[in-house]
């Protein structure tokens, strides 16, 4: 594998520094830099990278509005996003999109080109540290569950307890059952998703609309 990425960011250490953190994996090239979205947007057209790594805040557009574009003329690039102070709406937004990645700018060197690496591979990677405004929602209480995916009602109520970001015993509590039955359960859901993670059952939930704001 040689994934060929495009890295934006309006910060000429951290691009520097990113750049050469990723071009020393042998399974890794950055292709170019940009120094906001446009820019970035433009180079995507160009020369069509596997990625465009972009930071959320940029001038002139910023890596959501670069992100929206890139989706709606169907170029076939995968999105990372990389941010320093993110917020639920950030998040929420950047899962509407379909972006495959999102980080934090302190994410350690190492885990930093594992998630790369990972998005290249097909996989959804959002930090563990975005997990709190993942779950900054609640399933909608009303509406039939998605019978696309043979969802019950019951796997409606583990993956809203899977969202607010309870462990496997905490649902056993809460389901008055074993923890043998909710990791069944959430096997189950899993494999109804077409999903490898319980991480990514988030993502699911609110990319479905099964997640709304709290107020």
């Amino acid at each position: 594998m040689n994934c060929r990425i495009i890295f934006a960011e309006d910060q000429q250490l951290i691009r520097e520094s990113v750049h050469l953190l990723l071009d020393g994996d042998p399974e890794l090239s950055i292709l170019d830099t940009a120094a906001d979205g446009r820019e970035a947007l433009e180079l995507c057209r160009a020369k069509r990278p596997d990625i465009i790594l972009m930071d959320v805040r940029m001038p002139v557009m910023d890596g959501l509005e670069a992100a929206r574009a890139i989706r709606d003329e169907g170029l076939d690039t995968k999105i990372a996003l990389l941010t320093t102070f993110p917020d639920a709406e950030m998040v929420h937004r950047a899962i509407a999109l379909g972006v495959d990645g999102f980080l934090l700018k302190d994410v350690e060197p190492a885990v930093f080109v594992r998630a790369i690496r990972a998005i290249a591979g097909g996989l959804v990677v959002f930090q563990e540290a975005l997990k709190p405004f993942l779950a900054a929602g609640r399933l909608q209480p009303t509406g039939a569950p998605p019978s696309d995916m043979g969802l019950t009602d019951k796997d409606l109520d583990y993956i809203r307890h899977i969202v607010n970001g309870l462990g496997n015993k905490e649902i056993a509590f809460r389901e008055s059952c074993s923890e043998g039955t909710v990791k069944n359960r959430v096997s189950s859901i899993l494999a109804k998703l077409g999903l490898e993670a319980r991480t990514q059952v988030a993502v699911f939930a609110i990319k479905r609309g099964l997640v709304v704001d709290l107020e």
